[in-house]
């Protein structure tokens, strides 16, 4: 294997080494990327620290009982996949930082259904329908033109596809795009330990695609803590739906 620079900066961290890296080097690579994606992408940082503000609001000094636990607590597993994800992301593991989105959406969706049918919780607890199969399940009901417990399940789905390419397995789509061979024939290969675009328009483009996931999983909530639980104003829901029209029009002006 050999060394080769990651092509985002000349001056930044290298992608590939000549030696597989030790764990010192792995780490201490992960923070030169994640500090040179602070400064690359500020302006996206300030919408991700307005998006975990909203999510503060919906988490904080919150009372639950029997009923709304498992729902606080798939909030909580969304949250916790929101900074891990962005933290993947911004240490340049772009394949794991989409893996880490999609578990969110899984989240998501689960508490769709319990929401809308608070008894199922215990079809969930048991691992059994319709939660054994909850994406096959809504795609059934989309295809027979049936309702959904939420309008934007359909566009969960979708991004749920979408976050799959990039794998969740080890199979050839999820390092496949990691190997070059740097002479022929085939001497000399290299091996990309970090993943990321290589000009910054790209780079802020996925970014707030990321950042949008979080933005819709949040909205899944949004109907239980406004209207039911009545712990959240109605303009936190508008704050959050302007968020998302927000990171909609810059991610159209970078790529």
């Amino acid at each position: 294997m050999t060394e080769k620079d990651s092509g985002q900066q000349a001056d930044g961290p290298a992608n590939v080494f000549l030696h597989p890296p030790d764990l010192l080097q792995f780490v201490s690579t992960e923070h030169q990327h994640f500090l040179t994606s602070l400064v690359t992408c500020h302006e996206e940082i300030k919408i991700l620290s307005h998006v975990h503000g909203l999510y503060a609001a919906a988490m904080t000094n919150q009372t639950t009982d029997e009923s709304t636990v498992v729902i606080f607590q798939l909030l909580a597993f969304v949250h916790y996949h929101f900074l891990f994800a962005s933290s993947s992301y911004m240490r340049c593991h772009m394949a794991e930082g989409f893996s880490s989105a999609r578990a969110a959406i899984d989240g998501a969706l689960i508490a769709s259904q319990i929401i809308h049918d608070r008894a199922s919780q215990v079809a969930y607890i048991e691992r059994s329908k319709p939660f054994d199969k909850l994406i096959r399940h809504f795609k059934n009901l989309i295809r027979d033109k049936k309702p959904l417990p939420h309008p934007l399940i359909e566009h969960l789905i979708q991004q749920h596809d979408s976050c799959s390419q990039f794998a969740s397995h080890a199979d050839v789509q999820t390092f496949a795009h990691r190997l070059e061979f740097l002479s022929k024939p085939y001497a000399m290969m290299s091996m990309g330990y970090f993943q990321f675009p290589h000009d910054p328009p790209k780079m802020k483009h996925h970014f707030l695609g990321l950042l949008h996931i979080f933005v819709v999983t949040l909205d899944i909530f949004s109907g239980f803590m406004v209207d039911e639980k009545k712990c959240l104003p109605e303009q936190w829901r508008q704050e959050l739906h302007h968020v998302g029209r927000q990171i909609e029009d810059r991610r159209k002006t970078c790529r």
